[in-house]
This record gives C-alpha cells, structure tokens and sequence, in this order.
C-alpha cells in the first residue's frame, strides 16, 4: 500500500508546486521522484506496457514544465498527476492507434494482485483473500477504481472526487455500494483487513 503522508505530503506537494512555477526543475524531478512509483502502477492497470506507460509518465511531467506558467494549482497534486497520467495514455492510445482495443481509454480500469498473495501459509486466510479478489473483480469499473484509490493510492474522498471529477458523495455511494457486494460474504472489519492485505 503506498503511503501518501496525508498533510505532510500534500504540504510538500504544494510548496514544489509553487517552487516548480517558478522554474525550479528540481522541484520537478523531486515530484516525479515522490510519485513515479504510484503513477506507474496505476497507468498498469489501464495498459498492461511498462515503457509505454513510463513514456506516459515522463510526457505528463515535460508537459507540466513546459505549460508550468499557465497550469492552475491543484487542490490535491497528487490526484492531478494521477489524472494526467490517466489521460494520458488514453491519448496517446488513440494516436498510437494500439492493437488493443479491449480497454477503452479512462472507462477501463483492472484489479490484478501479484501471485505471492495466494503463496499465504494459512490455507483459510488464502482461500478467503482469494474470494474477496474474485469478488472486487466482478465489481463495475467504477467502484472497482474508487476502492483501488481508497486503498492502495491511500486518497480521500475529497482527492478521488476531484481526480473522477465526480461529487464527493458519489465516491461514498460507489464506496458503499462495493462494500455491499462484499458484506455478503465477510464482516466490515474482514473486509477492510483483506482489502489493506490485498493492496499492501
């Protein structure tokens, strides 16, 4: 699970942000550093192209130098660059004009979790990991995308309404609604356990 730092980080975001407007470039390479890791693996699970989505990401941060005079503050860096890194790829995408059409630019968002997962001694905790993974598969794109936000992107409500441009109440509902699916098999308290383990 990554760890965002919650006001710390957003504080540090936002004095390199303004430290970026004014042409600092290691402000810059300071918050590719911070976020890399994060951005990359949420533009894998639009594409499943490492390079192609390093290039994404490296084409976001040049963009960002070169408009860095014109391009408002946001509210939750992070969440902007998430966003950036969405679109993205779902440009480059169609200018490419990639073989593969069966994800369909932002609307398209998989959960996949490493197979060390399922090498958990305890056969009853695997097994039930491996249900819980089953179901947040069978999730729409939607809520399968909010709980990945909440759980491995560590976001808030607040930052994944304003990266899906969608109302904070929304993000509740498709919360509340995922969770539903998965109260039909576990407690609260086991779900939450297995979705931190699952992301972690």
């Amino acid at each position: 699970m990554m760890t965002s730092g919650g006001n710390s980080s957003q504080s540090r975001d936002t004095r390199l942000w303004k430290e970026l407007v004014q042409g600092n470039d290691r402000a810059l390479g300071q918050l590719m550093h911070f976020h890399f890791k994060a951005l990359l693996h949420y533009g894998f699970k639009f594409v499943k192209d490492e390079a192609f989505v390093k290039d994404c990401i490296q084409e976001v941060f040049i963009d960002l130098w070169n408009s860095r005079e014109r391009v408002a503050e946001p509210t939750h860096v992070k969440a902007y660059l998430l966003v950036s890194v969405r679109r993205k790829i779902a440009r480059n995408r169609r200018t490419m004009r990639l073989a593969d059409d069966s994800l369909h630019d932002e609307y398209a968002f998989s959960i996949e979790f490493s197979p060390e997962w399922w090498m958990i001694r305890d056969e009853t905790l695997a097994r039930k990991a491996q249900v819980v993974s089953e179901m947040l598969a069978a999730l729409p794109v939607r809520q399968r995308e909010v709980i990945y936000l909440k759980y491995y992107q560590e976001l808030s409500r607040e930052e994944i309404s304003a990266m899906l441009n969608i109302t904070p109440q929304t993000v509740s509902n498709l919360l509340q609604m995922a969770y539903g699916q998965l109260r039909k098999r576990f407690s609260p308290t086991a779900i939450s356990a297995f979705l931190v383990l699952l992301f972690s």
